[in-house]
């Protein structure tokens, strides 16, 4: 595989190359449960370059497609338009994998260098949300779920089948694997976070992804790992959600709900949302496009056709996210000193592994932690 030729002039890291880096997200993985008790095999991966798992901020929504988005573009959501898992085109509601995100990526950037890329995810409407189709390699092909794919209880592959081709990936030795695994988000929606349910959930996931570490032993001295998450997780304390559907098309508005966050789109500012029990602000996100969220607890949905949940995500309360380095390569123990040293956005990730493999990314607005 292609490799560089040597760090960029100013940074804060010596060893001059960086075969490849390693990017898991561990979907809605909260901060509070991976510990020694719950998840041994991460806590220890954490431990080989030195420091605790550290945590990070999202962007708003908190939520799965506008965060990855950001992991790979490192800009915000108004910049690279996943506004939303659903959200409006021309008025109509638009999935994010049909709309696919706007601007430079961490693929485009490998192609451009001359450096390998491989992306595998559980969920498989991230291959159009992230544009995972410029990657060398993707999985699921075409972002269609393979025939005999084991399922979890949401219809995503089951972390059981889709680690084993996140270590196919892994030793076929492309420079940047990105991968997302969906067992955490799964079980934090189906039982609730914090459910023994869950918490078994979360050491199911911990021991598959240690078969990660074993994969990457022979290049491990070349290699920086980062796993993260892309929100946390609450608990719901109102199972009843607010009908965004029903809310804005009384008031001459549309409503797109999406947990614990909602699209509304009028010509009008939704200000009627400050007597909504249980909604606690919105913003402008795009021409006559407001972002609303909830209190801590509460959701949005669609009356009569929202599933059945007892976690969610989506507003301020559930921005957290995971921020583990690990690796062999020098460059993951200065990066690990960086996260626990300071606060660390999911802005931040797409240059810091531009930086770490000297990509470019240039609309990236986050910042290279390892950057002077």
């Amino acid at each position: 595989m292609p490799r560089p030729a040597q760090n960029a002039p100013g940074s804060a890291w010596h060893p001059v190359v960086v075969t490849r880096v390693l990017f898991v997200v561990l979907d809605g993985q909260p901060t509070r449960h991976l510990s020694p008790e719950i998840t041994p095999h991460l806590w220890a991966l954490a431990g080989e370059a030195g420091q605790r798992p550290g945590r990070a901020t999202g962007v708003m929504p908190a939520a799965t497609y506008p965060n990855h988005a950001t992991f790979v573009t490192g800009r915000p959501p108004v910049d690279h338009g996943i506004l939303a898992n659903w959200f409006f085109v021309d008025g109509r509601a638009t999935t994010a994998e049909s709309v696919g995100v706007d601007g430079h990526t961490l693929f485009d950037a490998c192609l451009d260098a001359g450096r390998s890329s491989a992306l595998v995810v559980g969920d498989q409407h991230l291959v159009g949300v992230v544009a995972g189709d410029r990657a060398d390699s993707h999985w699921p092909p075409d972002g269609r779920v393979p025939h005999g794919s084991a399922r979890d209880a949401k219809g995503y592959i089951a972390d059981e089948d889709l680690v084993p081709r996140v270590a196919e990936a892994i030793a076929a030795g492309y420079d940047f694997v990105f991968a997302q695994v969906n067992g955490p988000d799964t079980v934090g929606h189906v039982f609730g976070p914090d459910a023994p349910e869950a918490i078994d959930g979360y050491r199911a996931t911990d021991a598959l992804v240690a078969g990660l570490r074993e994969t990457m032993a022979e290049s491990w001295s070349d290699t920086v790992a980062i796993v993260v998450s892309d929100h946390t997780m609450e608990t719901l304390t109102h199972p009843a959600p607010l009908d965004a559907f029903t809310l804005a098309s009384e008031r001459g508005m549309l409503g797109l709900p999406d947990g614990g966050s909602a699209l509304f789109q009028g010509d009008h500012e939704p200000a009627w949302l400050g007597e909504v029990e249980g909604c606690a602000g919105w913003e402008p996100v795009a021409p006559d496009t407001w972002s609303a969220w909830t209190e801590p607890g509460w959701w949005f949905a669609i009356a009569g056709l929202e599933a059945e949940y007892r976690g969610m995500h989506g507003n301020p309360t559930t921005l957290e996210q995971v921020a583990l380095v690990s690796g062999g390569h020098p460059a993951a123990r200065a990066l690990a000193e960086q996260v626990a040293a300071g606060s660390v956005s999911a802005l931040d990730w797409g240059p810091t592994v531009a930086g770490l493999l000297e990509l470019s990314l240039p609309d990236a607005v986050g910042r290279d932690l390892l950057a002077s």
